[in-house]
This record gives structure tokens, sequence and C-alpha cells, in this order.
């Protein structure tokens, strides 16, 4: 087997765990707790179906138990995440379905709750281009004054036949609108989440898509290979035979195709993505390993 590609000895990215460690000044670690229950594609607002790669757990952390409160998650994880990382200070990230879609009330009570807690330093709030109310934007704003925000934007690509194809539901320019409204908030942190190996992608499209990125100044980005999970439609795609996973080779080719054009500062998240459950892991193999 040829080797993966390499990057030019003078491109670098920069790793969030560096980016955590200059902004902190010691290690910090990712939370993830499942307080969400629904987002607009599951609900069938304006005629949405199920995203095509989302199951039903909805992008939910291993290991969560449906009647766990909030800080019952929060416990469990980060003591596991201590354990493995030797870390000592956290960012509870809400990560599953879309955190902005239902009552913020809640959201801002969980907010607070997970702030009372001395060792977290953070909030990460995953969320989509198309659920960005007024309401919500303020509440970033406020919330950012308190301490360290990030918010994780589900863009995926920018191309409209591909979220189409996706059935994300919104569309190129929603993505864009949406990192502009969030730019306006100070002390803001956006990353931007991006899935590669998807049908009709092209190397040209991938460089456009991070030098856009560069433009709109996002702070991070982090990377999905578009993977087949048990029960979802992406599974009978693949099973009809109307879909075929990116190999480990492509996909590496395209993740250092974008990064040689993404701006150094910006923040890489991850590289590619492990099925959190590999029971329900249907294709590629060597999803299973990072």
């Amino acid at each position: 087997m040829s080797s993966l590609p390499k990057f030019d000895h003078q491109k670098r990215f920069l790793p969030i765990s560096q980016f955590y460690r200059e902004k902190f000044g010691f290690r910090v670690q990712k939370v993830s707790v499942s307080v969400a229950k629904t987002c607009p594609n599951r609900e069938g607002l304006a005629g949405m179906k199920t995203c095509i790669f989302c199951d039903e757990w909805g992008s939910a952390p291993a290991f969560v138990q449906a009647d766990w409160s909030m800080l019952d998650q929060l416990k469990y994880h980060r003591e596991r995440i201590r354990k493995r990382y030797k870390a000592n200070k956290f960012l509870l990230y809400f990560q599953s379905y879309t955190n902005t879609f239902g009552k913020l009330s809640e959201l801002k009570k969980h907010c607070e709750e997970a702030l009372q807690q001395e060792d977290i330093v953070g909030i990460v709030i995953g969320t989509r281009p198309d659920c960005l109310p007024k309401g919500a934007l303020k509440f970033f704003g406020e919330l950012s004054e308190q301490t360290y925000l990030s918010i994780e934007l589900g863009i995926q690509t920018f191309d409209d036949q591909q979220l189409i194809f996706l059935r994300r539901g919104h569309d190129r320019e929603a993505a864009i609108r949406a990192i502009k409204q969030l730019k306006k908030i100070p002390n803001l942190n956006i990353c931007a989440h991006l899935i590669f190996g998807i049908p009709g992608e092209s190397d040209q499209q991938l460089i456009e898509a991070a030098n856009l990125l560069n433009g709109l100044s996002v702070d991070g980005v982090k990377l999905h290979n578009l993977h087949v999970l048990k029960n979802t439609p992406l599974a009978e795609e693949y099973s009809s035979g109307n879909f075929s996973p990116i190999d480990l080779r492509d996909y590496a080719e395209r993740v250092v195709l974008f990064l040689e054009n993404l701006d150094q500062k910006i923040s890489i998240h991850r590289l590619t993505a492990v099925a959190p459950r590999w029971d329900e892991l249907i294709a590629p193999e060597w999803t299973k390993e990072k």
C-alpha cells in the first residue's frame, strides 16, 4: 500500500489542543452532553426529511442513558476524560441534534448549571445555519461576556446540490449569512463543520470552501468523512448501490488539499471522524480508527 499524502513542510495547521493551551494556559478537554431531542429535519418543517447521514442519536456521544440529566452526563463523561487525558479543566459541549431549535430557556438553564462547576471554563454549542433566531444570538452575546463560548455550526458543504443530497434543508447562503451574524458577537469563537466524501465533490470545490472560510474569518474547522451508519437514509442508498464511501487515501488527499489552502490561523478541531458506536457502522471500515 502506498504511503498517504504529506503536507508541504512549509505549511502547518493549528491543532485545537494547541489553540486551547495558548488560550487558557493549560490543557482543556471537551465534555460532550446530549440535551437537545430533535431538529428541524426530524420535525419535518417545511417538508424537510432526516439528514441522509444522521442516526437516531443525532450525533450524541456514546454511553448516554436516556434518563440522565445534563449534570449526570457531565459527571460521567468528565471522569472518563479526566482519567484518559489527565485534564483538570473542561469545556461543556452541547453536541447532539440542534441545540437552538428547542426552548432557549432550557439551554440557558443548562449553561448556568454548567458554569457553576469549578472545572468548567467554557461552553460549546452545536447548531445549524437556519436555527439562529434573534433570541439565540442575543443569548450568545450575553454568554460570551461571561465565559469562553464557541458555536459549532453544521455547514457540511457550501455546494447547494450536495446540500440537497444530504437533505440538509438549508442552502449555501444560509451558511454564509449565519457565519456573518455570529461574527458580529464579540469574543465568540466560530467552528465550521464540513463533510468530505460527498458525491460530486471536486478539488476546486474544496479549495473554494477553504478560501470562503478564510474570507469569513471563522476561528476553527471540524472535518468529517461521510460514513454509513445503520438505520439511516444513507444506509439505504449504500445497500442499493447508489453510494460508495470515500476510501482512506482519497479522503487524506482531500484533507491535505483543503488544509493547504486554509488560513493557518484557523484551528483544526478534527481531521476525521470515528463512528461513536462501532456496531452501527456499515462502511467504510477505516472509519473505526483515527
